[in-house]
């Protein structure tokens, strides 16, 4: 099968992104079982705000529609969103592939594993926006107050290059964290995520570090595997598909240059 996952990031388009694209590319082929085959697109443009704005990820939105329709004429079998899961209406309406939300993947699998988590990501911004996704999946009761660390997007060689100041203050945070009861840590964007396990950090004082890329591939395969004995999402209300007239109008817009 093939899996799709649209990153939020132009990856290969500059040096600074290359230890993180070769780490995604590691880790998919560790996790990805035999015959999947794992590609990461670029973004289809590099848009200014880098998560640090609703406009931007409204343009990232977009791009990620526009994507996920390229991948299916493309013959990808599932396609999987960034962690921010961004397109979470319009991906249902505008592609018959299954589409997997990586984040909502994620908290669902974990919430066996653990009894409650905490979002710990790379900017003040970006921690509003996730505990905006945790209210969206009404995992407020699960949810214990998350923070961030203070990592700039220009860091993304530095976090790799020159690992330890990046490790001492993630570290600070994430105790703090576990301190307040957190038993699992969602670290996020997925670079961060990436970074830990590159180097070999999976748990913070007894409380697990979630992998949403390795939760995002093997939930892609299980949809594919599932889909043949009757298993499908619900399509009625407004989880409905538009009607093909109205989605292909629709879909003439997103292929708009």
């Amino acid at each position: 099968m093939k899996i799709c996952i649209q990153s939020g990031t132009p990856l290969g388009t500059s040096d600074i992104y290359k230890p993180y694209y070769e780490s995604l590319k590691r880790h998919a082929q560790r996790v990805a079982g035999p015959g999947t085959v794992v590609e990461f697109p670029n973004l289809g443009k590099n848009y200014p705000g880098a998560a640090r704005s609703m406009t931007h990820l409204h343009f990232v939105a977009h791009e990620t529609v526009r994507s996920a329709m390229r991948a299916q004429r493309e013959g990808f079998d599932v396609f999987v969103t960034n962690c921010l899961d961004l397109g979470y209406d319009e991906l249902r309406e505008m592609v018959d592939i299954p589409a997997v939300f990586m984040t909502q993947a994620t908290l669902a699998y974990y919430s066996q594993l653990a009894p409650n988590f905490a979002f710990i990501v790379n900017n003040v911004r970006l921690h509003h926006f996730f505990q905006a996704l945790g209210e969206r999946y009404k995992l407020t009761a699960r949810m214990v107050p998350g923070s961030y660390v203070d990592f700039a997007f220009t860091d993304y060689s530095n976090l790799w290059t020159n690992p330890q100041p990046f490790i001492d203050e993630f570290m600070r945070v994430a105790k703090s964290l576990v301190a307040r009861g957190a038993t699992s840590l969602y670290p996020a964007g997925l670079y961060l995520s990436q970074w830990l396990i590159d180097q070999g950090i999976r748990e913070v004082d007894g409380a697990i570090i979630m992998d949403p890329l390795a939760i995002g591939i093997k939930m892609a395969e299980l949809r594919q595997q599932l889909a043949p004995i009757g298993i499908k999402r619900y399509q009625a209300g407004a989880w409905a598909i538009p009607p093909e007239d109205v989605r292909k109008i629709l879909a003439s817009e997103f292929e708009t240059k």
